[in-house]
C-alpha cells in the first residue's frame, strides 16, 4: 500500500522546495511532458521525433477550480512519487492525483480534495499546436502525420477541444452535483500517428471499461459498416416486402426502423398491436426477413423518457421523473377546483406571460402540468398580472389519473417533458433508467437488432447535461448483447467516442424550409435543397474531425407541395455526388405515402443506387472524388465501364416541365432530362447525331424523323448526347426543343357495375332506393357498420390498369342524413395479405349533396378533401367498396353512385366530365 501524505507535508514541499525545483516529467514510450512548478506545460516531446506538441509560448495551466462561485487557475504542481498535488491561486484548495503510465498513455486521477470544494473542474488542460483538425468531441487535435488527444477515463468526466487565436485548448472537466462526485474522475493524454490513435483509444477503453463497441480491438467507427448508407422509415409486419424491395432499388443495405413502427408506448416498450399483432415474434420474424436479405436492421428508440400514455405515468405517475421545477400549494384543495394557488412564484413556468423562455419543445400545451401527489392537472394559463402564483383553467384527473383532493403545504412537480413523444423525462439518479432499459435490451436482443439509434438524447436533466447524455446510452449499450453494432444518436459526447460508429444527422428539407417560413423568412432567402445539403456536408466534415464518419441525412424523398416541386433528380444526384465524393453514408428519412405520392421515386432510387454501388466499390479514383467535392457545382454521371462525371448546368428546354442539365462531354455535350413530374412522353429535338442512356448505360431507343430526335422523357434520368455539338450549340436546341406527353387516361366506373357483391351493401334498385340526380343505379349499405370493425360487405370491380404509376382514386357520393359519412376502399393484396384500406368519403361539409371526395377529415372539411393516392403497376386489378359509416338502413345509410381512376394527379373529376365519359 502507498504512504498516505498529509496535507501538512504536502505544503511544507510545496513552499521548501519553491527555488529549487524542477520541472515535473512524465514519460513514457510515445511522449515526455514536462509540467512546471507554477502548474503550466512547458513541453509535450514526440517520440522518437522530437516535435513539440504544445502551443508556444502561451502559458497554460494544467487545471481550473471553481470555488465560492469563481474560477481559479492552478499555479502550484509537486510531484511525490505518483501523487500530483496541484495548488490555486487565491483558495485554499488542493487537488491530489494518482498518476499512471503505460506505454500507450499518462493517465491523471483525481484521488482526494483538500480546502474548499470545487463545484466544477478542468481536470486536466492542454493548449496544442496541432490544429490541422480539431475534434471537439475527440478531444483532439491532428495532422496527417501526428495527433495529440486528452480522453477521459470515464463518465464522471467529459473533455471537449476548441480552436483558440493560434493553438487548440484539450480540456477534461467535471462537476461536484447532481450526479458522481469529482473524486475518481480521469483523463489520459495520447499521443500517437493518427492511424494509430483509434486502436490505443480502443486500449485505454478496454483498461477503464469505457463504453465501447467494436471488433477485434478495432471500434466501430472505423470498420466497413460505418461507411453504408440506410433507410429510416417505418417497417411493420405487412410492408416488409416493400421495405426488402425498396433496399434492391437503391442498393442501400441497412435499414433503421422508425420508433412508432411498432412501439406504443415508450418506457415499458409495449407493441402496436395493429402493426405487429404477433407482438415481438412478429417483429423478430420481421427482423429476420431483412437479414435473409444480407439488410442490418436498426431500432430506432427513445430511452432517456417515458410516453404520458404508459404505465409509468397512468393511471399513476411514477416519482422517478426529473423534476424541473417545484411549487408549494397555498391551500387545500378539492378535486373539482379549476384555480389552485400555489405559495411561490409561477412566472417562470410553462404558460406564463413573464416566462423568459419563449421555445417549449412540440407546443406549450405539453408543458401546461404540474403533478399534485398522484394526480396529473393541465392547467390552461397563470395568473393573476403581476402576482403569478395561480394555475388557471385546471383540467383535473389528467393522462387518465384520478382527481382528488390536496392538502395546503403539498409540493407541486414539474416533470421535464419531451414534446417530440409528449413524454416525461427520466430522472437518471433513481433506477427508472435501469427499469426501462431493462426492457428495452429484452426486445433488442431477442430480435436481434444490428444497429441502435437514441433519439431525442438533448431531452435530459440540464443540470449536468453531457454526463446524463453519455449515461442513457452506455447503460442501454452494455445491456445489448451484439458486437459489433451500429451506434447512432441525436447527441454524440466524447465519453461515448469508443462506442459510436458515425454522426452528422440533419432534420429533413421539408422540416428545414419550413423552419425558415415559421421564422418569417423572405422567399428569396428560403433555403434551397442545395443549401441544405451544403450544410450537411458541412456537418458530416466537421465529425470527421472527430476520427468518426458523418452521414449526409436525414434526407427526404418528398412529392410536389405548396412550396416545392418535390426532390428532383439534379438535387439526388448532387446529394449522390457529394456523397461519393467524400466517401460518405447516406440515409433517407420518408415513408411508402411520401414515396407513392412522388412520380419520381423511382429514377430517384436508380441514381441512389448506381452513386452508392460505385462508392461501395471504391471504383472512383480520389483525383476525380476530390473534383466532385466542390459546393455549389453540379456534376452528372456518365455510366460506362470507366463511369465520367461532368460538371453540368442548368439548362432551359423549350417546354419547362421538362428539366435539363447540360456540360461538355468527348467534344460534344451531353444532357440529362427527365419531366418534373414524371409524366411520359416524347422530346423533340432537331438533329440526328444524337442518342441517349439511362442511368446504368443501357441504351433508349429514339426516334429519327423529319430532322428531328425525338427522346422518350419520363420519371427516370435519361442521358443525351450531342455529338459534334458544342454545349452552347446543345443549350438552344434544347430551348427549341418541344414535348408531346403522353395522353392520361382516366377511367370511369359506373358503381352498379360491380363484379361481385357480398354482405350488407347492394344495389339501391334492389332496395326500393332511387336517386333522380344519380348517373346510374347506385350502391348503398344496408346495414350499420362501424368504422373500426372489419367490413361487413363489399362491391368488387375488375379493372386494367394500363400504366403503372401512381392513381388518384376518387367516389361521387351523397349522405342522405348529412354528416361526415363514408365508405371505404382497398385493393386486395395477391395471397390474401391484407391490403391498405383507404377511408372514401368523410367530407363533412358536403350536407346532403351529392358531391366528389377523396378523403376528408371529418366534420370540418369540405369536399372534395385529399386525393387517394395509390402506386399500382400495369395490370389487372380487383377494386373493393365497403360500407364503413351509415345510419342502419338503405334508406338513410351513405350512396355512391360513380368512381373514378386517375394517373393525371392534379385532376379533381367533374360531374360534366363523368357524364361525358359514361354517355360515350
Amino acid at each position: 500500500m502507498r504512504p498516505i501524505l498529509s496535507l501538512a507535508f504536502f505544503f511544507a514541499l510545496i513552499g521548501g522546495t519553491r527555488a529549487q525545483a524542477a520541472d515535473i516529467i512524465f514519460e513514457n514510450a510515445r511522449i515526455r511532458a514536462a509540467l512546471a512548478e507554477d502548474s503550466s506545460w512547458k513541453s509535450l516531446l514526440a517520440k522518437p521525433s522530437g516535435k513539440d506538441y504544445l502551443s508556444q509560448p502561451r502559458k497554460i495551466s494544467l487545471a481550473t477550480a471553481t470555488v465560492d462561485g469563481k474560477t481559479r487557475t492552478s499555479n502550484s504542481a509537486v510531484l511525490f512519487g505518483e501523487k500530483l498535488v496541484v495548488g490555486f491561486g487565491g483558495c485554499e484548495t488542493k487537488l491530489t492525483y494518482d498518476v499512471s503510465r503505460t506505454d500507450d498513455w499518462i493517465a491523471f486521477r483525481l484521488e482526494s480534495i483538500a480546502g474548499p470544494r470545487p463545484t466544477n473542474l478542468t481536470l486536466a488542460r492542454i493548449g496544442t499546436s496541432l490544429t490541422d483538425h480539431v475534434g471537439t468531441r475527440l478531444c483532439a487535435g491532428w495532422s496527417d502525420d501526428d495527433s495529440l488527444c486528452l480522453m477521459a477515463t470515464g463518465l464522471k468526466a467529459h473533455g471537449r477541444a476548441a480552436r483558440r487565436d493560434n493553438y487548440a485548448e484539450l480540456a477534461v472537466t467535471t462537476q461536484d452535483s447532481p450526479g458522481p462526485k469529482l473524486e475518481g474522475a480521469g483523463a489520459a493524454i495520447v499521443a500517437a500517428p493518427p492511424a494509430e490513435l483509434p486502436g490505443l483509444l480502443w486500449k485505454l477503453a478496454e483498461a477503464y471499461d469505457l463504453p465501447r463497441n467494436g471488433e477485434d480491438g478495432i471500434p466501430t467507427n472505423q470498420l466497413p459498416v460505418a461507411r453504408r448508407s440506410y433507410w429510416f422509415i417505418a417497417v411493420t409486419q405487412d410492408n416488409v416486402d416493400r421495405v426488402i424491395d425498396s433496399c434492391e432499388r437503391s442498393g442501400i443495405r441497412q435499414v433503421m426502423m422508425m420508433s412508432g413502427s411498432w412501439c406504443k408506448d415508450v418506457g415499458h416498450y409495449t407493441f402496436r398491436e395493429n402493426a405487429y399483432p404477433d407482438g415481438i415474434e412478429g417483429l423478430r420474424k420481421t427482423v429476420a426477413k431483412m437479414h435473409d436479405h444480407g439488410i442490418l436492421v436498426g431500432m430506432h428508440c427513445f430511452a432517456s423518457k417515458v410516453s404520458k400514455t404508459d404505465a409509468y405515468v397512468t393511471p399513476v405517475p411514477d416519482r422517478r421523473f426529473w423534476v424541473e421545477m417545484s411549487a408549494t400549494l397555498g391551500a387545500d384543495i378539492s378535486p373539482d377546483d379549476t384555480a389552485i394557488r400555489m405559495a411561490g412564484d409561477l412566472s417562470q413556468w410553462p404558460g406564463s406571460p413573464a416566462c423568459k423562455r419563449k421555445h417549449w419543445e412540440g407546443g406549450i400545451e405539453k408543458h401546461r402540468e404540474i403533478v399534485l401527489d398522484d394526480e396529473i392537472i393541465r392547467y390552461e394559463s397563470i395568473g393573476p398580472e403581476g402576482r403569478w402564483d395561480t394555475f388557471l383553467g385546471c383540467r383535473r384527473g389528467s393522462w387518465g389519473t384520478a382527481a382528488a383532493a390536496h392538502r395546503s403545504g403539498t409540493e407541486g412537480r414539474h416533470y421535464g417533458v419531451d414534446g417530440c413523444i409528449n413524454g416525461y423525462i427520466i430522472d437518471q439518479e433513481t433506477d427508472l433508467l435501469d427499469e426501462t432499459t431493462d426492457r428495452l435490451a429484452e426486445i433488442f436482443n431477442a430480435c436481434d437488432f444490428d444497429m441502435v439509434y437514441f433519439d431525442g438524447g438533448e431531452d435530459v436533466d440540464r443540470s449536468r447535461f453531457t454526463y446524463y447524455v453519455s449515461n442513457f446510452q452506455a447503460t442501454a449499450m452494455r445491456k445489448f448483447k451484439k458486437r459489433p453494432m451500429v451506434h447512432m444518436g441525436t447527441i454524440f459526447t466524447h465519453n461515448l467516442w469508443n462506442s459510436f460508429t458515425r454522426s452528422g444527422t440533419v432534420d429533413t428539407y421539408l422540416n428545414t424550409l419550413h423552419g425558415a417560413i415559421v421564422a418569417g423568412a423572405e422567399m428569396e432567402k428560403w433555403p434551397t435543397v442545395r443549401n441544405h445539403i451544403d450544410r450537411s456536408v458541412r456537418y458530416m466534415l466537421s465529425v470527421r474531425d472527430d476520427m468518426v464518419p458523418g452521414e449526409l441525412g436525414w434526407f427526404g424523398i418528398w412529392p410536389k407541395g405548396e412550396h416545392t416541386d418535390g426532390l428532383q433528380l439534379d438535387e439526388i444526384e448532387y446529394l449522390m455526388a457529394k456523397s461519393l465524393a467524400y466517401d460518405a453514408p447516406i440515409s433517407l428519412e420518408t415513408s411508402f405515402a411520401q414515396m407513392d405520392r412522388h412520380p419520381l421515386t423511382p429514377g430517384i432510387l436508380e441514381i441512389v443506387r448506381a452513386y452508392e454501388e460505385l462508392r461501395m466499390a471504391g471504383a472512383v479514383p480520389q483525383v476525380t472524388r476530390r473534383r466532385l467535392q466542390e459546393l455549389e457545382r453540379d456534376f452528372i454521371l456518365v455510366p460506362g465501364n470507366s463511369p465520367e462525371f461532368i460538371e453540368a448546368w442548368k439548362a432551359e428546354v423549350g417546354d419547362n416541365r421538362v428539366r435539363a442539365w447540360l456540360g461538355p462531354h468527348n467534344g460534344g455535350a451531353a444532357t440529362t432530362l427527365w419531366h418534373y413530374l414524371g409524366k411520359e412522353g416524347k422530346l423533340a429535338v432537331t438533329g440526328k447525331n444524337l442518342s441517349a442512356v439511362d442511368i446504368c448505360g443501357r441504351t433508349v431507343p429514339c426516334e429519327v424523323s423529319d430532322g428531328k430526335t425525338k427522346i422518350p422523357i419520363d420519371h427516370r434520368r435519361t442521358l443525351v448526347h450531342f455529338k459534334g455539338a458544342s454545349p452552347e450549340e446543345a443549350r438552344d436546341l434544347l430551348a427549341k426543343a418541344s414535348f408531346e406527353q403522353r395522353p392520361l387516361v382516366t377511367l370511369w366506373i359506373q358503381a352498379e357495375s360491380f363484379a361481385g357483391i357480398e354482405g350488407e351493401i347492394a344495389k339501391g334498385s334492389d332496395e326500393n332506393v332511387s336517386d333522380p340526380e344519380a348517373m346510374g343505379d347506385l350502391i348503398v349499405g344496408t346495414g350499420r357498420p362501424r368504422p373500426t370493425s372489419d367490413p361487413t360487405g363489399f362491391c368488387q370491380y375488375r379493372l386494367t390498369i394500363p400504366h403503372a404509376g401512381v392513381w388518384t382514386l376518387w367516389a361521387r357520393v351523397r349522405y342522405p342524413r348529412g354528416g361526415d359519412m363514408s365508405f371505404s376502399a382497398d385493393f386486395p393484396a395477391p395471397g390474401g395479405e391484407p391490403a391498405k384500406r383507404h377511408v372514401l368519403g368523410n367530407c363533412g361539409q358536403a350536407g346532403t349533396a351529392w358531391h366528389w371526395t377523396g378523403s376528408g377529415g371529418g366534420v370540418t372539411t369540405v369536399p372534395p378533401g385529399s386525393p387517394i393516392r395509390i402506386k399500382l403497376d400495369s395490370g389487372e386489378y380487383t377494386l373493393r367498396i365497403h360500407p364503413r359509416e351509415g345510419h342502419g338502413n338503405a334508406q338513410v345509410n351513405p350512396r355512391l353512385d360513380v368512381i373514378c381512376l386517375s394517373e393525371d394527379l392534379d385532376y379533381t373529376p367533374t360531374d360534366a366530365d363523368a357524364k361525358a365519359a359514361l354517355s360515350e
